[in-house]
């Protein structure tokens, strides 16, 4: 009975500890912070303006902001978009944030 216990227990940390594993981008469990590109819109298009939006996120109980493209655009005046990329920061799953990039003309 006892030896059921620990490997159901074992399993369930293992588990756990996979987390998204399978993701292309790992976030660390006390902190990370990495950016990621979207997509490229148009490689021809200067990035001579720069937009950013975010949005925050604090114990997964409340969230506030906008990281959308588009209020990246307005933020930056953009009208060409010629690529977009996005930055993640987690602190200890209690606060989050998310960026979105957006460059262009």
């Amino acid at each position: 009975m006892r030896l059921k216990i620990s490997l159901a227990l074992s399993a369930m940390v293992a588990a756990s500890l996979s987390g998204c594993s399978y993701m292309p981008y790992q976030g660390g469990f006390l902190y990370s912070q990495h950016t990621i590109p979207l997509a490229v819109r148009d490689n021809a298009t200067a990035c001579n303006k720069k937009g950013e939006s975010t949005e925050m996120n604090i114990l997964g109980l409340v969230a506030q902001g906008d990281s959308s493209i588009d209020a990246a655009k307005r933020a930056g005046g953009i009208t060409k978009v010629g690529s977009v990329d996005t930055s993640y920061t987690s602190i200890l799953g209690l606060y989050g944030q998310t960026t979105t990039i957006v460059c262009g003309e």
